[in-house]
């Protein structure tokens, strides 16, 4: 559930009118159907407007879409809105063919909107749904199976596509966090500590604390090192009416690390929208040995650790309820439920694959 927000939408609009022209050096600049979010987002707030302006070239209109960091609440340790996605997308849009939207501008001056913001060029497809899920209603329970074996197969070859990225040369070295450590899995180790910390908030956590005891125990013996997007689901998506991959959202916790972690992380949300929700897999999407098969061809290699990176992906989707449910407490306490911190679908599917009591 989204958390309540202050944006006005006439401050807003005139904020960006004169932004917009400074940034161009554009004349006559106007804004028309902005959506303002009256709640804001997890992890970021994203506004929809159509910006038309005159310059050297006459008169362009435009669909954008722009991403802020929330104003109230950080749900990840460590955010870096304009380096990890406006950059990683901006990388990638303009060396490789990961599909990604065109980005135009990012802005650090926070006395624009009160935070880092970026824009793109708004695509149009379909996403599919997380509430309700698409596994229950939508356009995707509307298609066909081979529709949908094609969708996913898509989706999947997409999300290969950021694994294979030559990512030394595109330029990603910033994703590189010394202060974790070395690059690789004890970095990846450090990072995921230090995040226990921060969202445990020095509080015993019944299914934080022996998941990660037994992460830790279990960590792979590999520094495998390639572009991970982090984020890897089909609700990141957008696709067009033949299921090809539009574009792909949300690098918030894009990374260098084994590209097995994005396997496992689709493969856990693929779990949570179905066997974790009492929901059926929907026929033609495949199921886990047909998704590994997929991606194995499209890598070139077997995955080894795919069970260890969905429960990877369970501890790591734990922290982040641990974060919404502080979040919720306190900023929308009679939303909040003391479920949040024990016993959502998140953590009742890892307990699960973990084998806590």
């Amino acid at each position: 559930m989204p958390i309540a927000g202050q944006r006005d939408p006439d401050q807003t609009r005139a904020a960006l009118t004169a932004w917009l022209g400074s940034r161009t050096g554009a004349v006559d600049v106007e804004i028309t159907d902005l959506v303002v979010p009256q709640s804001s987002g997890f992890s970021n707030e994203t506004f929809l407007f159509s910006a038309s302006w005159t310059d050297l070239g006459g008169r362009t209109a435009h669909d954008l879409v722009l991403r802020s960091q929330p104003q109230d609440y950080a749900l990840f340790p460590e955010i870096d809105l304009l380096a990890q996605q406006y950059g990683s997308m901006k990388l990638l849009g303009e060396h490789t063919e990961v599909p990604v939207a065109h980005m135009r501008f990012a802005e650090a001056d926070t006395s624009v909107l009160g935070q880092p913001f970026f824009v793109m060029d708004r695509l149009y497809g379909r996403v599919p749904g997380d509430v309700p899920p698409y596994t229950e209603s939508g356009f995707v329970m509307d298609m066909t199976p081979a529709e949908r074996a094609r969708q996913w197969r898509n989706g999947i070859e997409a999300m290969t596509k950021v694994a294979r990225v030559d990512w030394r040369t595109v330029g990603f070295d910033f994703l590189d966090k010394p202060h974790h450590g070395r690059l690789g899995g004890e970095q990846r180790r450090n990072y995921f500590a230090n995040f226990l910390a921060w969202a445990g908030a020095g509080n015993p956590q019944p299914v934080a604390d022996p998941a990660w005891a037994w992460l830790a125990a279990n960590w792979p013996d590999n520094d495998v090192l390639e572009l991970c997007w982090g984020d890897a689901r089909p609700g990141n998506q957008m696709y067009d009416d033949g299921g090809n991959v539009l574009g792909i959202f949300d690098w918030e916790m894009v990374s260098i690390g084994d590209a097995e972690s994005d396997l496992g992380w689709w493969l856990f949300l693929q779990l949570f929208h179905t066997e974790g929700s009492g929901r059926a897999l929907p026929d033609g999407i495949p199921d886990k040995d047909e998704t590994v098969a997929i991606w194995s061809a499209f890598m070139g290699r077997e995955p080894r650790h795919v069970d260890f990176y969905m429960r990877l992906a369970g501890f790591h989707f734990t922290l982040v309820m641990l974060r919404i449910s502080a979040m919720m407490k306190l900023l929308s306490p009679d939303a909040w439920s003391p479920a949040y911190e024990t016993h959502n679908p998140v953590m009742t599917l890892t307990k699960q694959l973990i084998g806590i009591d």
